[in-house]
């Protein structure tokens, strides 16, 4: 009897061992965008007055100028306090519902704006991207529903070891950019300028939009239905709303999509689809995130919805802004390795792909991709272009390559280094990029941009976390 009841206190006071040494522990995500959840939360939890809400993924962080809504809508007689509450893809649309549910109050108006893709319409919680969140705050983690909780305490063991090899490594996480906290402002609107789209084709190719396969499970449309019903009993409307969304990512049928989701949720939706789907000049470094450009014309045109289902039918009187032009991508001849290449030139006259290697570059070891081609710039690489590479060794690919492709490196059975130059964001890598791939091959990337390899970067779960055994810095 006594072993039982010890092993009982143990199990019952092991969860508050774990935040002890949770709270403990030095911060290193106090800098970074993770950071901002906590400044969000407190808006919404101290704001007086009537609050229009605005919940959903990082679609809300880089979409909603926050001063600039409230201005729009307080011209037309609607005073209300903007409180965006969307940060963080990894961490879960449940997340964020399970924290705002008992901060909503009778008066406020509530939009829900989820970024479509299946993770984010699922009940999907990422205890270990929320962990780093609750850094800030560690009483988020109270206003989690109790699945969540148990979760966060069943990861808090590896969270802790892994911050604790952080520590070790002396290596801290990157917080600088968009990515860090101070690129918001006080009100919580996201102020770091991004000057134009700056993915190298315009798009996010490891994450496309495939509406015909996005669908919102019945967990996740019961767990949103309840919230909602929560909230109208308080007296708070509710309205769903969409994610922009980058018309060069798009794929799929549109209106069978915006039918699936009408059925699936009961609130009311006040915003036509189609008209968020944008040209890929309004994004900036992904399918979901806008540039400064996109994010006004955004929080204009969701001024215009709530407008219009609100009765208010007069134009809004503000600038469209122009579209910015994208962001060159730096680029260095090699005169030397594009001989060693077969390109392409794509859609776009200034960007090429690499197809193929030439017979003389079939001969060696060691091959440099090139950023520059025949005037062009090299942004991307065909699936099959290193086929008959038996001899290759070690492959560098330049920074302008953002992702890398499916299976791109199955016909180069002697490779043991890959090379990775990207220096402003971490390459991208999609679920079956290094399939194919040698077992033993090392991943060199340059030692400022490993933080992003080991920690991710952006909002996304980081796709390199399974390779974080073969990856070294250079």
């Amino acid at each position: 009897m006594r072993n039982k009841l010890l092993s009982v206190l143990l199990v019952l006071l092991l969860p508050c061992i774990l935040l002890m040494a949770l709270l403990n522990q030095p911060k290193i995500y106090q800098d970074s965008y993770y950071a901002e959840l906590a400044p969000m939360t407190q808006r919404l939890k101290e704001a007086q007055g009537k609050r229009l809400v605005i919940i959903g993924g990082s679609n809300v962080a880089f979409g909603v100028d926050v001063p600039l809504l409230e201005q729009l809508l307080r011209e037309k007689g609607f005073d209300y306090t903007v409180c965006p509450y969307g940060l963080y893809a990894a961490v879960g649309i449940s997340a964020m519902l399970s924290l705002s549910e008992d901060m909503i109050r009778e008066g406020d108006a509530v939009v829900l704006a989820f970024e479509p893709a299946n993770d984010a319409l699922s009940t999907y919680f990422g205890a270990t991207a929320f962990l780093k969140c609750a850094e800030a705050d560690p009483e988020l983690i109270l206003k989690l529903n109790g699945d969540q909780r148990s979760r966060v305490v069943g990861n808090l063991i590896p969270y802790l070891q892994e911050k604790e090899s952080i520590l070790r490594s002396g290596i801290a996480p990157k917080a600088e950019g968009v990515y860090a906290k101070d690129a918001f402002d006080s009100d919580c609107s996201m102020i770091y300028d991004r000057p134009g789209n700056q993915m190298a084709l315009g798009y996010d190719t490891a994450s496309p939009i495939d509406l015909d396969s996005v669908t919102a499970g019945p967990a996740f449309a019961e767990l949103v239905d309840r919230w909602c019903l929560s909230a109208q009993k308080k007296g708070a409307a509710v309205y769903m709303s969409f994610s922009p969304m980058n018309f060069s990512a798009v794929s799929g049928d549109i209106a069978a999509w915006f039918g699936r989701i009408n059925e699936t949720f009961t609130c009311p939706i006040i915003s036509d689809p189609t008209r968020y789907v944008l040209d890929s000049g309004w994004f900036y470094d992904s399918n979901f995130h806008l540039n400064s450009a996109g994010q006004t014309l955004r929080t204009c045109m969701l001024a215009e919805d709530l407008l219009a289902e609100w009765g208010c039918y007069e134009p809004l009187i503000y600038e469209r802004p122009l579209m910015p032009d994208p962001v060159p991508v730096h680029t260095e001849t090699n005169a030397d390795s594009s001989a060693d290449f077969l390109t392409e030139p794509l859609e776009d006259p200034a960007l090429c792909r690499i197809t193929g290697v030439t017979e003389a570059g079939l001969l060696k070891q060691t091959l440099i991709i090139p950023s520059s081609a025949g005037g062009r710039t090299v942004a991307d690489i065909a699936q099959d272009a290193l086929a008959g590479a038996d001899l290759l060794e070690e492959l560098h690919i330049p920074g302008t390559i953002g992702t890398l492709p499916d299976c791109f490196l199955s016909g180069c059975p002697h490779l043991k280094r890959l090379v990775l130059t990207h220096t402003s964001a971490p390459c991208g890598l999609k679920a079956r990029s290094l399939e194919g791939a040698p077992e033993k091959m090392q991943i060199l990337v340059p030692y400022s941009a490993y933080p992003w390899y080991r920690d991710g970067y952006g909002c996304e779960e980081n796709p390199w976390q399974k390779y974080l055994g073969r990856i070294v810095s250079y």
